[in-house]
């Protein structure tokens, strides 16, 4: 398996399994790539978006940058809440946002398999109420072998 393939299984298990037994159970579902039929909110969709040679670590060894977008949409149709949710059951963009975060940093180095990730920024959409998303630009850097990815 490709390293990059190999990083994005892992990523995907690591907020799958908080899907079904952890912070974020309240997702409804974690898509690997873009979808346009979605019933129930809120989701997660997955997304690769770039891959960037950086520079040569040691001889024969390279630095990749691997991008994956990551944006989560909820439905809410009490728009006095759509942002920071309310104090019952309801979590507003902000809380989704920040749930995810809390979760993916528990895995610095995403269990070994890369050599750290960080989120470069969030951006908020909010064009079409009742939806609300907002995108997470993920850069995972890893170190392979010159000759292959």
């Amino acid at each position: 398996m490709s390293k990059n393939k190999e990083i994005w299984t892992e990523l995907y298990n690591i907020l799958e399994n908080a899907r079904i037994s952890g912070k974020l159970g309240y997702l409804k579902k974690i898509f690997q790539g873009t979808r346009d039929d979605i019933a129930n909110f809120p989701v997660i969709i997955l997304e690769p978006d770039s891959e960037r040679e950086e520079q040569h670590t040691v001889p024969y060894h390279k630095k990749i940058v691997f991008t994956i977008l990551l944006t989560c949409w909820l439905e809410v149709i009490n728009k006095d809440i759509q942002i920071t949710g309310s104090n019952v059951n309801e979590k507003g963009i902000l809380d989704i946002v920040s749930d995810i975060k809390e979760e993916l940093f528990k895995y610095p180095n995403l269990n070994g398999k890369c050599v750290k990730f960080d989120i470069a920024s969030t951006r908020y959409i909010f064009e079409t109420y009742p939806y609300r998303g907002a995108e997470l630009t993920i850069n995972i850097e890893y170190i392979t072998e010159a000759t292959q990815r």
